[in-house]
């Protein structure tokens, strides 16, 4: 007995390193994936702090309980309940490697998953997983005694007991948590953003502008983004006021202006998030044109107090997962690939508003 007990020890105490290393690696692959792009899953910060911890604890009270009954007794001994934990946190990430990046490259045929990295790695990790886990398995078998005696279990102190179990709860509640997040899809952090330049050139007369602003489709309402609007450049004066062409940005200025907001509006699901996307609009709305260039551009009420005026709109709304509705002033040469300055006349006009989906990864 005494020839078998080192090696089979050996498995399990290197299974249980790798395993909680592997598991490590997978799931803080996952939290980087998941924050890095766009798009997440509910209730991220619960999961990190539970499985995290969860498997931190778990490898480290199993070390600690296979090295005292090594220790504790001539002859091998493990619970079965550790040595389940030991092939789970081996085999189920080592799976999870494999699944991911190395099935898609093996049904495409594009690129052979042992000869690049980004493939290669991620096997021999997954593949040295399932190995542990099945040595594991195996030398659970060998062991004759699987119920640890009595009197080793008293002896074993209290607090390393209560530290499994509760690691085994936390690292529990943790994949549950997860598991249900990834079933209920994704979500997005929606923002809009508003901006108004305008420059009156060389005169230096205060005057008065007259100008769209986005407003709830379902309420009529103008969007709570304008709550956030500040002056970032020049001097201004402004609120919303109500006008013969619809709800409209009054804006006191001389020189030149910019105005900005933005505003974050919450998480929300691929359905919700696209729902939300479009049931903003902009007021003064006068008709919709199609052009070649620009596709679907709006045409909105504008007024200005003298000729010689240049204004340049820009309303978008991120849904946080791959879209942003944006509504951009046209009709000059564009000073630069995103922002377009549109020269005015006096007083009543229309100014169009190209209307884009952007899609991105």
């Amino acid at each position: 007995m005494m020839k078998n007990k080192k090696p089979l020890f050996r498995i399990l105490k290197a299974s249980n390193i790798y395993g909680g290393i592997l598991s490590l690696l997978t799931v803080g692959a996952y939290l980087f994936f998941t924050i890095g792009f766009p798009g997440t899953f509910r209730y991220l910060p619960i999961q990190a702090v539970l499985l995290l911890p969860g498997i931190i604890l778990v490898t480290v009270f199993s070390y600690l309980h296979l090295s005292y009954y090594g220790k504790a007794s001539d002859e091998v001994v493990c619970p079965i309940s550790i040595g389940v934990i030991i092939t789970l946190m081996c085999s189920s990430p080592g799976l999870i490697f494999i699944a991911l990046f190395v099935i898609p490259g093996l049904r495409y045929g594009q690129i052979p998953p042992l000869l690049n990295p980004f493939f290669g790695i991620p096997f021999i990790l997954g593949s040295i997983g399932i190995a542990l886990g099945i040595l594991t398995t195996l030398a659970m078998l060998r062991i004759n005694k699987r119920k640890v005696p009595g009197e080793l279990r008293l002896k074993l102190k209290r607090w390393k007991i209560k530290g499994l179990w509760i690691g085994i709860a936390i690292l529990t509640a943790g994949v549950i948590i997860t598991g249900a997040s990834v079933l209920s899809g994704c979500v997005g952090k929606t923002a809009i953003s508003y901006e108004v330049m305008l420059d009156t050139g060389i005169s230096e007369e205060e005057t008065t502008f007259f100008l769209p602003v986005p407003i709830n489709e379902s309420t009529g309402e103008v969007a709570d983004v304008m709550n956030e609007l500040k002056v970032v450049d020049g001097t201004a004066d402004c609120k919303i006021v109500d006008t013969t062409h619809g709800k409209a940005l009054e804006v006191h200025t001389k020189g030149k202006c910019v105005l900005s907001a933005k505003k974050e509006c919450g998480y929300k699901g691929w359905e919700e998030g696209d729902g939300w996307l479009y049931s903003y609009n902009v007021s003064m709305f006068q008709g919709i044109n199609k052009t070649k260039r620009w596709g679907t551009v709006y045409e909105v009420w504008v007024f200005a107090p003298t000729a010689n005026t240049t204004l340049r709109i820009d309303l978008a709304m991120d849904d946080g997962t791959n879209n942003i509705l944006s509504y951009i002033s046209v009709g000059s040469t564009p000073t630069d690939p995103f922002t377009y300055e549109v020269p005015l006349k006096e007083g009543w006009q229309t100014v169009k508003l190209a209307r884009r989906l952007l899609c991105y990864d």
